[in-house]
Formats: C-alpha cells, structure tokens, sequence
C-alpha cells in the first residue's frame, strides 16, 4: 500500500472502530459507528476502502471480514502533515513554537 493514500474522515470513522476490534464483518463496523450512514453506504465505503488498500477483506467466511491495512501511525503522520499544511504553512518550526507555548482556555 503507498504512503501516501489520504483517507477521508468517513474511513477514518471506519479505520477507529477496525483498529479497536482488530478485524470486523461490515454490519459489525455499521452498528459501532452508531448508524452514523446507512448500512449500504458502509458497505461500499469499505468496499473503496478495500480498493484504496486501506483495508484488507478475507472473503473465505459467508460475511466478509475486514481488517485495517493502514496503521494507526500512518494515520497520525497523514493529520499531522495535514495540520502542518493547512495552518502552519508547511513550517515545521511554527507548529513546534506553537505546541510549546504556553495556552489558556478562555471560557
């Protein structure tokens, strides 16, 4: 699978709940997202998923079992090059300067 596969939020929400099972049938990841989409539309974003690489599919069993391809540390790099892109303008040093500065919560 390549680096550089970006997963939307909706494959995020299904990476979560395969990583928490370890391995998952579609109705199972459909019932832990709390029928957040209908159970077709599950099914065909693990199907894309199975696609992209994102996701592996043992077909030997009647349902089909679904296991992450992508690890949990691909998916902190890729949010992370993200919020580096989008708010810091690609500058490592910024994004450092800013997790080191001391914040507080305004209510």
């Amino acid at each position: 699978m390549g680096k550089y596969i970006k997963p939307t939020e909706k494959e995020f929400e299904i990476l979560s709940v395969l990583w928490q099972e370890g391995s998952a049938t579609v109705k199972l990841v459909h019932e832990k997202l709390a029928s957040k989409t209908g159970y077709t539309t599950t099914l065909k974003l693990m199907q894309i998923m199975f696609e992209k690489g994102i996701v592996k599919r043992d077909t030997t069993t009647k349902q089909h079992i679904y296991k992450a391809n992508y690890t949990k540390d691909q998916a902190k790099e890729y949010k992370v090059k993200q919020i580096l892109l989008e708010l810091f303008d690609d500058d490592t040093a910024l994004l450092i300067a800013y997790l080191l500065e001391p914040t507080t919560i305004n209510s």
